[in-house]
């Protein structure tokens, strides 16, 4: 068990049925249909078939990259994603000299090359200038799978490479980067890096606008910093400056903004906007296909502005892969329109995406305004156990809130969670949705067992829910 656990997680066998006044609880053993994602059991291969594009299972590099992703079948070709490797012991990001990445890579044993992001880490900067406003332009200007061209009039003036010479490093022993790119009204220097958390970050699960109890994660150990200074190359006031970063998840399920304080390492980047997904990847130590559960999560030590979290394309309707998406978040981004939702899980099921936005106020010639954002991972192997976890009540505690006490009958298990069911549908079986921003506290009535309590205005009066165990991959 982890010690630190005080907002649960999701895998095991335990289920029930709850409806409004009663305490009935069903524990059969029953196995989940779980989503197999395009992502197939083989180390995050994803491929494209139409000869437009193949994209493969990256491994591990250190130091400065080029990366040539190509097809090994006849009539592909390929597209050259260049970026630098900032890496930790479990984890790397793959950085553009925009700041911008289509790679975030698990080093984990077992699970090398594997794609964490397979999505887009990006950002865009608006003002206003004497001429008028200007923007949100995105910095990138060729975004990647899906392949589009930005309105990003952006060029370079010094690509990633160490700060100065002899790679010199951080506090935590990890190299420090940076890389600066302009256009005729601002300078922006962007600096990458990783920082050694010792035991994770906190990463915030309960909506902003919801008055539920606040819980949270544990992330990775390992923390990718990024720091933007935006700087006035002209020779009048640039107001109302705004800074927006933006993530997108390929196997992203859902997206949550929360701003509460959970403490920590890390503490004061209290502002996260989380993405959850889960795909299934194979263990090169036992040549097995696993279940996994991915967080990724944007943390801010400043209050945004404005955040949303949405699609980044639709399920059957956006390729993914060719062509910019009809639909999401970055469309809000590019009219400066971030619309407040602060909690979004499309019944798709996929292409979740989320950014946030900060107003660095009006910059003077020459001056200069300073933005820290961090982005976070976490990892668990889903595991579906008869006998792994034993119910031991249900009740409504207090009125319109559901409680579950669980005692898990696993050693080596992180956290607990809950997936839901609204009920059987007929011919199909159950259709389990992980319950996003539920997580478990010990009971205090009862050593060795834990609490969920789930308002019940977010499953509705009836319904069938299962405890799951999360291990480490």
């Amino acid at each position: 068990m982890d010690p630190r656990l005080s907002a649960g997680g999701v895998a095991g066998i335990s289920r029930g049925f709850f409806s409004r006044g009663s305490s009935t609880l069903d524990l059969e053993g029953d196995e989940a249909k779980e989503t197999v994602c395009e992502r197939r059991a083989g180390a995050g291969i994803k491929t494209r078939m139409d000869g437009q594009r193949a994209k493969g299972s990256l491994r591990q590099w250190t130091g400065w990259v080029g990366i040539l992703c190509w097809a090994t079948w006849t009539g592909a070709y390929a597209d050259p994603i260049v970026g630098t490797a900032v890496s930790s012991p479990t984890w790397e990001i793959l950085v553009t000299d925009f700041g911008y990445a289509d790679f975030a890579l698990d080093r984990r044993p077992g699970f090398v090359g594997r794609e964490y992001l397979s999505g887009e880490w990006a950002a865009a900067v608006g003002y206003e200038s004497e001429a008028g406003p200007v923007g949100p332009i995105w910095l990138q200007p060729q975004w990647f799978y899906p392949d589009w061209i930005s309105n990003s009039d952006f060029g370079v003036e010094q690509g990633v490479a160490p700060v100065s010479r002899g790679s010199p490093t951080n506090a935590w022993g990890f190299p420090v980067f940076q890389s600066t790119v302009t256009n005729g009204q601002v300078r922006i220097t962007l600096g990458y890096e990783m920082m050694d958390s010792g035991e994770g970050i906190a990463a915030g699960i309960v909506p902003r606008s919801r008055d539920w109890p606040g819980r949270f994660m544990w992330t990775d150990r390992y923390v990718f910093r990024q720091t933007c200074v935006v700087s006035n190359r002209t020779s009048s006031v640039l107001r109302n400056v705004r800074w927006f970063q933006f993530v997108h998840g390929l196997e992203s399920m859902s997206g949550v903004y929360d701003d509460r304080e959970y403490g920590g390492s890390f503490g004061e980047y209290r502002y996260d906007l989380t993405l959850h997904g889960r795909s299934v990847a194979r263990d090169t130590r036992t040549d097995t296909a696993v279940l996994l559960h991915d967080v990724l999560t944007l943390h801010a030590a400043r209050a945004p502005a404005a955040w949303e979290v949405g699609y980044y394309g639709r399920v059957h309707v956006d390729s993914h892969i060719m062509g910019k998406p009809s639909v999401g978040v970055h469309w809000s981004v590019e009219t400066n329109a971030l619309n407040g939702l602060d909690f979004f899980a499309p019944p798709e099921g996929r292409y979740v995406s989320g950014a946030l936005a900060w107003d660095l106020g009006d910059l003077a010639p020459g001056r200069a305004a300073t933005h820290v954002v961090l982005l976070t991972v976490a990892t668990w192997r889903v595991t579906s156990l008869p006998g792994a976890v034993q119910v031991h009540a249900v009740a409504q505690d207090p009125p319109g809130w559901l409680r579950i006490a669980v005692e898990p009958r696993l050693t080596g298990w992180s956290r607990l969670g809950l997936l839901h069911s609204a009920g059987l549908q007929p011919g199909g079986g159950w259709r389990w949705r992980p319950l996003w921003w539920a997580a478990c506290e010990p009971d205090p009535g009862r050593p060795g067992c834990y609490c969920f309590q789930i308002p019940m205005e977010a499953t509705g009066p009836a319904g069938f829910f299962r405890v799951e165990v999360w291990q480490p991959p």
